[in-house]
């Protein structure tokens, strides 16, 4: 079928895609067309909109009955669209309205595309309405691993500090080991600081050092440095304090009965 076609045949689609909120609104209240009818690959008008970042759209179409966790043939929801766009305010619309911050996984979650794009801040609004971090998706496993491959550290770092596992294994492939391959000293670092494991090894024996390619890098140094020097006192008390509170309550240290020295210490500040 032409793309023509397909137009003319969704142009509630076509409108919340192009942000025309004036054609969106009349083609709405003339009762002639579903607001959650599906393209052939189960796209739906909500998820044009979110996906084009087009909040007024998507505030329309929740008004007039869009089903906020309906998902495409991919499973991804509204919800994952608005996050791979990087508006935070539709994020914040959807989440307001029901849309399921840890929908059924199938390829993908919010937090993955999130990450994906490194968009922090709809990552921190996810965080904050208690999305799953250790979830894997078909492709990278954990959104900590797709931040190692894409080396986004920003999003590392909210995902670390709001708890994450630093050790989290998909077929025994850690964030650490995408992070050596691609020799991003800071990101092996930043893994390394919040607990990752130098020992580690793969499913083919190998730990992070064996797979940096370049045998003089910077990131190889720091890993052989963690590997013989053993670490402070006081990064094993963070840690270990760190471990005790556990996600939940790390993604909230600044709502915790602790004096500000110590939030700031366990926030690595």
């Amino acid at each position: 079928m032409s793309v023509e076609l397909l137009e003319d045949k969704y142009p509630l689609h076509r409108a919340a895609r192009e942000g025309r909120l004036e054609d969106l609104k009349k083609l709405l209240e003339s009762k002639k067309y579903d607001v959650n009818k599906a393209t052939f690959e189960m796209v739906r008008p909500l998820h044009e909109a979110c996906l084009a970042g087009n909040l007024e759209c998507v505030a329309l179409l929740i008004q007039h009955g869009a089903n906020v966790n309906l998902a495409n043939i991919d499973g991804a929801t509204a919800l994952c669209d608005a996050c791979c766009n990087g508006n935070v305010k539709c994020v914040e619309l959807l989440l307001e309205h029901g849309a399921l911050v840890n929908p059924p996984l199938l390829f993908s979650t919010p937090v993955h595309e999130a990450v994906f794009r490194d968009n922090w801040e709809c990552l921190l609004v996810l965080l904050k309405h208690g999305a799953s971090m250790d979830k894997s998706d078909c492709h990278f496993g954990t959104p900590l691993h797709v931040a190692a491959c894409k080396g986004h550290k920003t999003s590392a770092e909210v995902l670390l500090r709001a708890g994450a596992n630093a050790n989290i294994s998909k077929i025994y492939q850690t964030p650490l080991h995408e992070a050596a391959r691609s020799q991003d000293h800071q990101f092996v670092e930043l893994l390394l600081e919040h607990g990752a494991c130098v020992y580690t090894k793969n499913s083919k024996g190998y730990t992070a050092r064996q797979l940096v390619p370049s045998s003089t890098s910077q990131c190889k140094s720091l890993l052989q440095e963690w590997e013989s020097i053993p670490r402070s006192l006081k990064h094993y008390c963070r840690l270990t304090i760190r471990a005790s509170l556990g996600p939940q309550r790390l993604r909230y240290t600044s709502q915790l009965r602790l004096p500000k020295p110590l939030v700031r210490f366990l926030d690595f500040q």
